[in-house]
């Protein structure tokens, strides 16, 4: 990895650990999709996922996104065999399985937070665009071989920002600090 985007990853995750208490092992909720092009590139995703978050993860994968991967048959089966090493994540869509996106976002998008601190990895562009929205959603995903992790989303530094004056004019109003 370079060094440069190290040192960026570095700085978000730190963030995120400040502002958002994000701890390690960071839980990595990982799509079928990324599964399965992982596997097209010989790519180590525990070890990619540990450099790119600078910590130890624990890698999670839903029900919904396990039964989407046996849906695309043989040429998925090394994406299955990958998935089954991971922990699963129940979504409760067992009856009537949703697709990955959908699941997903049920998941994560908990009162329009991140309350379980996931960190998201998908090829989904459309569920990524949706996580932006969201504060405190690390996005990580496959462009060319390479995994890349998304920076900050607007969303994102808003909650930062205001989090960061909530506690400089607390101080100032507070009454007990006047005494």
């Amino acid at each position: 990895m370079r060094q440069r985007r190290s040192k960026n990853y570095r700085k978000q995750m730190a963030l995120y650990s400040r502002a958002f208490q994000f701890r390690e092992p960071y839980q990595v909720l990982v799509d079928g999709d990324l599964c399965y092009d992982v596997t097209m590139y010989k790519m180590n995703l525990e070890k990619q996922l540990e450099n790119i978050l600078q910590g130890t993860i624990k890698p999670m994968i839903t029900q919904c996104c396990i039964k989407s991967l046996y849906d695309r048959g043989d040429e998925a089966k090394e994406a299955i065999e990958l998935a089954k090493r991971f922990e699963r994540r129940r979504c409760n869509h067992l009856e009537t399985p949703l697709s990955q996106s959908d699941c997903l976002n049920a998941v994560v998008n908990v009162k329009g937070k991140n309350k379980h601190r996931y960190v998201v990895a998908t090829q989904n562009a459309r569920l990524r665009h949706q996580f932006r929205a969201i504060a405190a959603v690390p996005l990580i995903y496959i462009n060319r071989s390479v995994m890349i992790m998304e920076p900050l989303s607007p969303a994102t530094q808003l909650a930062v920002r205001k989090s960061e004056e909530e506690k400089l004019s607390a101080g100032l109003n507070n009454p007990r600090s006047r005494a």
